[in-house]
């Protein structure tokens, strides 16, 4: 479990089929929050404004099989590019042994891929809480010492799942990008290799955009789908186990069901 203590309550993270403590109030959390849930769970409440029986939509790769059969899923550019990547481009992979150790050049890289693409910036509180609770896993695809790539993944029981991936190749020469695209893709191939050698079952591929609003968000799913996971739907909700916890989620729910000032909503769409 991953204890995130928020400015009301203390939450604790549960991810897939993975089980809260029996007494999680003694383990000093207010709202045990189950993530990526394979079911809805009963008497729970939203998290995070998405109602409870809704579900994500991802796609999982079963680590189970033969290396021969997880790549025969590729597409074939998918296939050619990590062929490429393998015989020619004298990548190195690492999987850091200390994802705290790391987790400050991981963050500022990410970060600054997330100011090209104007994304939001590492939620560094939570990566921290995660390495803490060992179940953060960070690897990178590098050349020459160059780090080209990075992955941020979550570990829990037998799946793991992909949080982050960060990559700088904005602005550089078509080479460039084209490498450092061959290498996202190896990157992805070897930490599959990884993973199933530490013997995990499942690889999440960290959610698809349902529906494909716009062109990017259309391209980062036909990226996953190259690798040939089939598609999961998940839950995720939250159980208030104090009575602080109890109190804030109706709190918090009605905050959220009340309506905007005009400002408020002028705010909101600017």
């Amino acid at each position: 479990m991953i204890r995130i203590q928020g400015r009301v309550v203390a939450y604790g993270e549960v991810w897939f089929d993975e089980e809260p403590p029996e007494d999680a109030a003694l383990a000093g959390v207010d709202v045990v929050v189950y993530r990526n849930r394979a079911a809805p769970v009963a008497n729970s409440w939203p998290y995070s404004g998405t109602p409870a029986d809704r579900p994500l939509h991802s796609l999982c790769t079963d680590l189970d099989a033969t290396p021969e059969a997880i790549t025969g899923r590729f597409d074939e550019t998918c296939r050619r590019h990590v062929r490429r990547a393998e015989r020619q481009d004298g990548l190195r992979h690492e999987v850091l042994a200390d994802a705290a150790a790391g987790l400050g050049e991981f963050a500022d890289f990410y970060d600054a891929f997330a100011r090209q693409k104007s994304l939001w910036l590492a939620d560094r509180h939570w990566l921290a809480r995660a390495a803490q609770a060992g179940q953060l896993v960070l690897s990178c695809a590098s050349r020459g010492g160059e780090r080209l790539v990075w992955h941020a993944h979550l570990r829990a029981g037998r799946t793991v799942a992909l949080a982050h991936s960060a990559s700088l190749y904005r602005g550089t020469g078509d080479d460039y990008r084209s490498l450092v695209a061959r290498a996202n893709r190896w990157l992805h191939w070897r930490d599959l290799l990884e993973f199933k050698a530490a013997g995990l079952r499942y690889y999440d591929w960290g959610g698809m955009f349902a529906p494909e609003s716009t062109p990017e968000e259309a391209g980062i799913n036909r990226f996953k789908r190259s690798f040939g996971g089939h598609p999961i739907r998940a839950y995720q909700c939250s159980v208030p186990v104090t009575l602080r916890g109890r109190l804030w989620v109706v709190i918090r729910g009605a905050l959220r069901r009340a309506p905007k000032r005009p400002a408020q909503a002028a705010a909101s769409a600017a």
